[in-house]
């Protein structure tokens, strides 16, 4: 008897979001089983012909691009976007006929990077049926499911292959975040070359620092506590 899968471990193995297999649900692109309660439950079968094990699958149709991003050019120098791109790489193309790769080095919350902006662009054109990203984050900071929403309507899947982050990354890229949102807004108001920009940004930058270090310094007393 075929393996019944619950929807969060199919979604983990395929990188697919819950969203995009209820719509092939409902367009009959996929089998799934319901329970007595009317819950979904995918045949293992589905899953390995959807990983492409099940050797009457075709994905030579199947167009993905990898979208990576990094913050800064830092954490690119640090080789953080080499290795997102070579995760991806080894995750997707024993799947998929033809591999893109567009990078870009910016903030999650500009939505003017030229390489999210091709990326919407090849969705729109159909040139491209799928999108693997290492985070959802990557693709954007906010607004995720406006995006998914997008690229669902060109019928463009997103695969989302999460593993846990450093502490460290997260903290960098939420800083870096925060710091673009309170620029944004004090830009507005004091204009972008004004002093008082400079100054509101020097002091933001500042308290995000203080933050860091007394989070550091509390963790540092709570393992000597432990000691």
């Amino acid at each position: 008897m075929d393996k019944l899968l619950l929807m969060k471990e199919a979604t983990k193995l395929l990188g697919f979001t819950t969203k995009t297999i209820q719509r092939w649900d409902n367009e009959g692109k996929i089998r799934i089983i319901r329970t007595p309660g009317g819950r979904r439950r995918i045949p293992l079968s589905e899953v390995e012909r959807l990983m492409g094990k099940d050797k009457t699958s075709n994905v030579s149709n199947r167009k993905i691009t990898i979208y990576a991003r990094v913050s800064s050019s830092e954490q690119k120098q640090k080789g953080d976007l080499e290795r997102q791109v070579n995760f991806l790489k080894e995750k997707v193309e024993s799947n998929f006929s033809t591999t893109e790769v567009i990078t870009d080095v910016g903030s999650g919350l500009n939505d003017k990077r030229k390489g999210l902006l091709k990326l919407m662009e090849l969705a729109k054109n159909q040139e491209i049926t799928d999108i693997a990203i290492r985070y959802k984050d990557r693709l954007t900071r906010f607004g995720y499911g406006y995006l998914e929403e997008y690229f669902d309507s060109h019928h463009v899947t997103i695969h989302v292959f999460d593993d846990d982050k450093t502490n460290k990354t997260v903290q960098e890229e939420l800083a870096d975040d925060l710091i673009s949102i309170i620029s944004s807004f004090s830009g507005k108001l004091y204009g972008l070359s004004s002093k008082k920009h400079q100054e509101l940004k020097k002091t933001f930058e500042e308290t995000i620092v203080d933050v860091q270090n007394l989070s550091n310094e509390n963790k540092e007393r709570t393992n000597r506590s432990f000691k």
